[in-house]
């Protein structure tokens, strides 16, 4: 992929810490995508549609031996997604702050590990992601993190002091990844959203040749006795048929205290890469979407991106 380099973050670091950037440099790269989404429930809505996004970053190395990292994302003509990043150097971990749209630790990075050739069986299906453990809501934007590993151990912190308007209190939230077994992936998380819920997340993740499978599962507990708690089951198992081409298939169902019904969400999955050119699609289904009777629903989606 061609970039456009230019040197430069010696504003930026010195405005961070009191140090001045060796070596730095910002990248510009894009690509251009082309993608279907036909969906049962919206037959009179065009599904064509086309990338529009641009993506920079910086890094450099400071003095003091951290390094320093920024992202942003011009989508659709606005930075929607932009966040920092601090490198502590020698095994200190990594500090990270999120301008809008980005995690920079905490649950995020254990809330889904069910592996997905292309993309998760509740996407493009349903307008809201249930049974994960940020499904109660969080915001990402003003969002503190930390991450680190010691040993096999990997841990991820987030905290955001004002989650929401809606959501009174600091919002908290921890990933525990441990992978001191060959293959095997065990993962734990939780998030408290102030006084609206507590998100639990477990699972489990293992690879064996080309193959990978997980199952998690996930608790989202209300505090509220008028909002519906959730326990989602998701599981799945991906194949990389060779170095171009994979494929998975999984499936999620989420129990929504109340509800009539489960959501329940089933997908396949594959992607193929040709050089520049990556090709991926997917059939999903939702039944009872809320856990909603007869609230059910397809989606075809397909990607063909080109990278430059």
């Amino acid at each position: 992929m061609n970039k456009l380099k230019k040197v430069g973050l010696t504003a930026l670091a010195t405005t961070l810490v009191a140090s001045s950037v060796n070596a730095g440099e910002m990248s510009v790269s894009g690509s251009a995508v082309l993608n279907y989404t036909g969906l049962s429930s919206a037959s009179d809505a065009n599904p064509f549609s086309m990338g529009d996004s641009i993506k920079f970053n910086g890094s450099g190395d400071l003095d003091n031996g951290m390094t320093v990292g920024v992202y942003y994302e011009l989508d659709g003509g606005n930075f929607d997604d932009y966040s920092l990043t601090l490198g502590l150097g020698d095994g200190m971990g990594t500090f990270g702050f999120s301008g809008a749209s980005m995690s920079p630790g905490g649950v995020d990075s254990v809330k889904d590990i069910v592996p997905a050739a292309y993309t998760p069986v509740y996407e493009a299906v349903n307008a809201v992601d249930n049974g994960l453990a940020t499904t109660s809501g969080r915001n990402q934007t003003g969002m503190l993190g930390y991450q680190n590993a010691i040993g096999d151990v990997a841990v991820s912190l987030g905290y955001n002091p004002k989650n929401s308007t809606a959501h009174k209190g600091a919002e908290t939230s921890i990933g525990i990844t441990y992978t001191g077994v060959e293959g095997l992936s065990i993962v734990a998380g939780r998030m408290d959203d102030g006084d609206v819920a507590e998100n639990d997340t477990y699972g489990v993740k293992y690879t064996m040749g080309n193959v990978t499978a997980a199952y998690q599962i996930t608790k989202v507990n209300y505090d509220a006795t008028s909002s519906n708690d959730q326990d989602a089951a998701h599981y799945g198992i991906s194949l990389a048929v060779n170095e171009n081409l994979s494929v998975s298939a999984g499936r999620q169902v989420v129990e929504i205290d109340t509800a009539v019904d489960d959501e329940i969400n089933t997908g396949i999955q594959a992607s193929y890469t040709m050089g520049s050119i990556t090709i991926a699609a997917a059939m999903h289904q939702v039944d009872s979407a809320g856990g909603v009777a007869g609230s059910d629903a397809e989606a075809t989606i397909l990607e063909v991106g080109f990278a430059f």
